[in-house]
């Protein structure tokens, strides 16, 4: 059996000897002890009330009784989580096929239920720990299995569909005047025999005005053996050097590939006010949302291709509206991976602009020539356009990293122009505190890339933002106490003379709990002016899950000044209450807000209002729906191309550990575990204190090793126990003697009598009948009654019991 923290438990011992062990040690003076090498003293043992057929034990190291227990497993020093294993009637361990799986050990040849691994590897330990119910393996190397070293041993199949949805509404009244918009960031597809089936879009609804973006839809398989990815449908060309497209075709590319084609980027910036933001990418909308008034950081904004430019548009709900770029190169190009694309379709428009859909081939690979020195190349063609690029990828010395490419591309037809692109990018980490990275692009008039070669731009705005040279730079610096500083700047030039930059700059340290962070944000230059924007912010705690904090923040000289409360109440829901004033306009705003996570989705509602009649309403929504062959399970996460379903028995509330954050099971006993590691390992655990007071699990933690496109499946063992406490008499009514020993009719040891004639059994449901023996009494077997179905509110019942001569 096994304890979970806060567990009231009696002061009795529990199934394990070592307990019992402990209490005759504790009766037995000093003199017995000088015989333990000879043997005990029967006649003492007598006089203290010890069975003396439990002396023997104390010869001996601790040791488990006999049977199955749960205990934490440990291997060289490394934790293996909760495994339940066999012990004989010495004591020593059953290494059957679970626990050599659990631990990772290399299976002996030998047939039977129990390997002899100590046989094989007599260096081996076995160190056992019944008082903490651990048992810690010491092995050779050679008796752990060797590290896969290919995809191919991997977890595969499995059959679900899955809908993601991301939503958001948002409501403003000013005066007479009202406006309303609605977004939703869905996605929808299955997973069947490793192939993924995915369709993303975006949908927006303005005052009204409803817009649809289809992003893509395309089927996707890895070919583990020869860690290759097929990809086909609507998808994102990947090319390692040169800019990609939408394209409707077929892609075959290496499977590390993936990590960077789904690259996905972190927008940050400030809105002066609740505020609608949108994220475009090659004039195409991928991203839209509605943050609050404040610093704010889109996550997890998964981009067309790692090459383009984006463009965001901050939309404020006090007017106005804000235009910024930000550089490739600032949201991280990186080294491509190594290995090899191939691909070929139909260029897609998922954006306004006019033209027609060429037909498109590309191929692409990138190699390591030496360990600090990798080589990259890749061409690319349609009916209208040729494109040729080469990368160097070089790691010079010690943190540092160095990326140079070229592409040279020929447009013809409508343009037939020539031109070429160089891209220079150095990042270095200086020490423990500073670290700095550096870009440079610059393209000559001619140079295009597919998209604009083959659309021609329907927008002024879409023309200006062929630019001839960017440049950005950043720097962070951190110290243990003094906290962590990063700034970045990025300007651009385009070829009419106009030139733009923009900074941005953020710092926060923690100071006895006291929080404190700044964020400034400046545009310089340009045919539309923004406005600066500074925020300063002060988090004070007020016990473990309430903060107070203050803020100033000044924009196009409207200077605010707010205070606010924030209270995490358990980990399913948050408030935040607070009050900003204007001194522009003399006006208080007040905002009252909620987050929640309902076991099922997350959800978040907020209401401000201010005294010049202006209020606002936000509202969102986020998670997603699996459906499986046992029925339907919500998911308060995203589900990504790979995941796992869970099961916990039938019970319901249970509360789980993954690496998405905590989930719970539904009224079917079963979660979603909503992203998993492909290829890796990807630790999914019980939370004990969840479970039922009557139910013990076997093992509650669970190395989930999938490959992509895999749906695992989890079941974690869950077995109702019944403990009980009684109180014993003997059939004349006398209570039982403290000392005596409970053991099954088969002789295994269960536990000892306590004062009062208590008798703890940690589960009746195991033994059919208990028998009770010690010195000066006759050999009785004890008898009592229990309700129909136990309590699974309680730890253990109380129940009386009579000890009857066999």
């Amino acid at each position: 059996m096994s304890y979970r923290d806060g567990d009231a438990v009696p002061d009795i011992p529990a199934r394990s000897a070592f307990p019992a062990l402990l209490l005759a040690c504790a009766l037995l003076p000093a003199e017995a002890w000088a015989e333990t090498r000879a043997g005990f003293d029967a006649t003492t043992l007598h006089q203290r009330g010890i069975d003396p057929q439990l002396a023997s034990l104390l010869l001996d190291a601790p040791r488990f009784a006999a049977g199955r227990h749960a205990v934490s497993l440990r291997v060289n020093g490394q934790p293996r989580g909760r495994v339940e294993v066999g012990f004989d009637q010495q004591g020593r361990l059953c290494f059957d096929q679970a626990v050599l799986d659990a631990a990772n050990l290399i299976v002996p040849g030998d047939n039977g239920p129990c390997h002899d691994l100590l046989a094989q590897y007599p260096q081996s330990l076995v160190e056992p720990d019944p008082a903490n119910l651990s048992v810690s393996l010491v092995v050779p190397t050679e008796a752990l299995r060797p590290l896969q070293q290919d995809v191919s041993g991997y977890q595969t199949g499995g059959v679900a569909g899955l809908f993601n949805y991301d939503l958001t509404g948002f409501y403003n009244r000013f005066g007479d005047n009202d406006s309303r918009f609605g977004s939703a960031n869905t996605e929808v597809g299955f997973n069947a025999g490793d192939w993924i089936v995915r369709s993303r879009q975006v949908q927006t609804w303005q005052d009204g005005r409803s817009r649809s973006t289809h992003l893509e839809a395309y089927a996707q398989r890895t070919f583990a053996s020869q860690q290759a990815v097929l990809q086909a449908g609507q998808i994102n060309l990947y090319n390692p050097v040169l800019a990609g497209a939408q394209i409707t075709g077929v892609q075959v590319l290496t499977e590390q590939a993936l990590q960077e084609q789904g690259q996905a980027a972190t927008i940050e910036g400030i809105a002066n006010s609740p505020a609608q933001v949108e994220v475009r990418q090659n004039g195409a909308l991928i991203h839209s949302t509605v943050v609050p008034a404040g610093p704010f950081s889109l996550t997890d904004v998964r981009r067309l291709n790692a090459r383009s430019d984006v463009e965001v548009t901050v939309k404020e709900s006090s007017g106005g509206e804000r235009r910024f770029t930000v550089p490739a190169a600032m949201l991280g190009l990186g080294l491509p991976a190594p290995g090899y694309s191939v691909a070929a379709g139909r260029v897609r428009n998922i954006g306004d602009a006019q033209g027609d859909d060429p037909w498109v081939a590309s191929a692409g690979w990138t190699g390591a020539v030496h360990p600090q020195l990798s080589l990259g190349s890749g061409v690319l063609a349609s009916s209208e356009y040729r494109a040729a690029g080469v990368s160097l990828g070089w790691l010079p010395w010690l943190d540092s990293q160095v990326q140079l490419a070229t592409q040279v591309a020929d447009t013809q037809a409508r343009h037939n122009v020539r031109g070429v692109q160089t891209d220079l990018a150095w990042s270095q980490r200086l020490n423990d505190q500073w670290s700095f990275s550096v870009a440079n692009s610059w393209r000559t008039p001619g140079y295009r890339e597919l998209e604009e070669a083959t659309y021609e731009p329907e927008t002024t705005q879409q023309r200006r933002s062929r630019y001839r040279d960017q440049q950005s730079a950043n720097v962070g610096w951190s110290h243990p106490w003094l906290g962590a500083f990063s700034a970045g700047v990025s300007r651009s030039s385009s070829f009419d003379g106009d030139s733009s930059s923009r900074g941005l700059a953020s710092w926060g340290t923690s100071v006895g709990g006291v929080s404190l962070s700044a964020s400034a944000e400046w545009q310089m230059g340009g045919r539309q002016q923004q406005d600066n924007a500074v925020y300063l912010n002060a988090s004070l705690p007020l016990g473990e899950s309430r903060r107070v904090r203050a803020w100033v923040r000044n924009s196009g000289g409207e200077h605010r000044t707010g205070l606010g409360l924030n209270e995490q109440i358990d980990d399913q829901l948050s408030y935040r209450v607070s009050a900003e004033h204007d001194t522009r306009d003399q006006q208080v705003e007040t905002t009252l807000g909620v987050s929640a996570l309902p076991r099922y989705s997350q959800l978040d509602v907020s209401y401000s209002r201010s005294d010049a009649e202006r209020s606002s309403y936000q509202g969102s929504a986020r998670g997603g729906v699996v459906v499986h062959g046992d029925g339907v399970t919500f998911s308060p996460y995203p589900v990504r191309d790979t995941f796992a379903l869970v099961s916990v028995g039938d019970t319901a509330g249970v509360k789980l550990s993954t690496p998405s954050g905590p989930v719970w099971t539904d009224w079917q006993g079963q979660a979603v575990v909503p992203q998993v590691s492909a290829y890796g390992r990807s630790p999914v655990e019980v939370q004990t204190r969840s479970l039922p007071r009557n139910a013990d699990i076997n093992n509650g933690l669970a190395m989930i090793s999938a490959g992509r496109g895999a749906v695992d499946r989890v079941d974690f063992g869950v077995t109702l126990t019944r403990r009980v406490l009684l109180t014993a008499r003997t059939e004349q009514g006398a209570l039982l003697p403290r000392g005596a020993s409970v053991s099954t009719a088969s002789g295994e040891f269960v536990t000892l009598v306590q004062d009062g004639g208590q008798v703890f059994l940690p589960n009746v449901l195991e033994h059919t009948g208990l028998w009770v023996s010690g010195p000066g009494m006759t050999r009785c077997r004890l008898q009592f009654k229990l309700p129909a179905k136990g309590d699974p509110q309680v730890y253990f019942e109380n129940a009386p019991a009579r000890c009857n001569p066999s």
